[in-house]
């Protein structure tokens, strides 16, 4: 089942006008924001550059997870073992134990999901009309959507969370003689696999009536306030899932001290600790590392061009604004303005780039400068292009009168 609300929002033309003035200030403050973040970015690239090559100069392997080199102490290791550990994980409400790196109940809600459309559509006169359409329908969905901020909450209340989700993980992880850092564990060991459960079991804990709410759902624990019903699921019902990470092979880059394996600092501060799952040489393992680098760095310097090309959007909105007037033609405004925003975004960003690569790599960031000139030259080429096309026509005066035709 799904319905749909829609909400009509008016808005008048000196209202506009004002908050694209207010979006001048807006985008003033943006531009300087995307060069700064724009130049941070690069000095953070070069500097994690510079530590991922000094790390990979000074990494020493490890034959033998099972054996400790007291001379290898404070250094940077690269070894490959199983990640394994005596520790027995438990899920506090269900009777869910096991020898596991990682433990988690998963908790999927049958609920009301809100999802939003907008549109706007300039109006004759500078006014502007935004329809939003709110449509609702009942599906399945990770823990509980918060129903209190629905557009119509009437009618689409979600319940509480019966039983909530929960994630476990072990402490005393090894990986041959070596202690692994819970927080290596958890952020990079993910390969899930489901726990075979009994459902006698896992309800050991309840009584008999509460015992009535449970069913075994294809493999996942269903819940319901009513009778388990999974061809007719009620909102409030729930679908519990047990999983684990279990005692695989990995390679770790990280710090020796004694049997415990931390980050590794470089001479320029850099933290340098990877695990991956399999066995993985050191140089696979910095090729991983260098392609993080690179992915997060092209990944802010995108982020920095489109806040300056919106921070230039904003400053130009006014003129948009104004030719709203008369709808076709402040549409076309709008195309030249983002263009010209589009233009001068990408200009700024890549001096920007281009400055703060001059100091590392001078020949690729004057490369930059260059194009970025060429872009300017062309951009105002451009426009004196079309000024000087329209010169003729007001300085050449009438077209001459052609010569009479021969009599006949």
């Amino acid at each position: 089942m799904a319905d749909r609300i829609t909400r009509t929002l008016h808005q008048g033309f000196f209202s506009r006008l004002a908050n694209s003035f207010f979006g001048i200030l807006v985008g003033i403050v943006m531009i300087p924001g995307s060069v700064l973040l724009v130049s941070w970015n690069e000095y953070r690239t070069v500097h994690r550059s510079r530590g991922l090559a000094e790390a990979e100069k000074a990494v020493v392997k490890v034959a033998d997870a099972f054996e400790i080199d007291p001379a290898q102490n404070n250094q940077l290791v690269h070894l490959s073992g199983t990640a394994t550990t005596e520790e027995s994980l438990s899920d506090p409400e269900f009777g869910v134990e096991l020898k596991a790196l990682r433990l988690q109940r998963s908790v999927e809600m049958f609920q009301w999901v809100e999802h939003k459309e907008t549109k706007t559509r300039d109006k004759i006169g500078g006014g502007k009309e935004t329809i939003t359409t709110y449509t609702y329908d009942r599906r399945w969905h990770d823990g509980r959507a918060n129903s209190d901020s629905f557009e119509e909450r009437n009618g689409h209340e979600n319940p509480a969370l019966r039983f909530a989700a929960h994630s476990a993980v072990t402490n005393h992880a090894t990986l041959g003689a070596y202690h692994l850092q819970s927080s290596l564990v958890e952020s990079k060991m993910t390969s899930w696999k489901d726990i075979p459960w009994d459902l006698n079991t896992v309800l050991a804990k309840f009584d008999e009536p509460m015992k009535a709410h449970f069913k075994n759902e294809n493999g996942r624990l269903y819940y319901s306030a009513g009778l388990p019903m999974a061809s007719e699921p009620q909102v409030g019902d729930l679908r519990i899932q047990f999983r684990a990470v279990e005692p695989t092979e990995v390679s770790v880059l990280s710090k020796q001290t004694d049997s415990e394996l931390t980050p590794f600092k470089t001479s320029n501060g850099e933290s340098i600790e990877h695990l991956m799952i399999g066995k993985v040489s050191a140089e696979e393992m910095f090729i991983s590392l260098k392609a993080q680098n690179t992915m997060l760095a092209w990944l802010l310097r995108i982020g920095g061009w489109i806040l300056s090309i919106v921070g230039f959007s904003l400053i130009t909105s006014p003129l948009k604004t104004l030719a709203a007037i008369i709808p076709p033609i402040g549409r076309l405004v709008g195309t030249m303005s983002f263009i010209v925003a589009f233009l001068l975004g990408t200009i700024v960003t890549l001096i920007s780039v281009a400055v703060a690569w001059i100091a590392v790599r001078p020949v690729f960031g004057i490369a930059l400068l260059l194009v970025a000139g060429g872009a300017i030259y062309l951009l105002t080429r451009r426009t004196k292009s079309t000024a000087v096309s329209t010169e003729p026509f007001a300085v050449s005066g009438p077209p001459s009168i052609p010569p009479p035709l021969p009599n006949s």
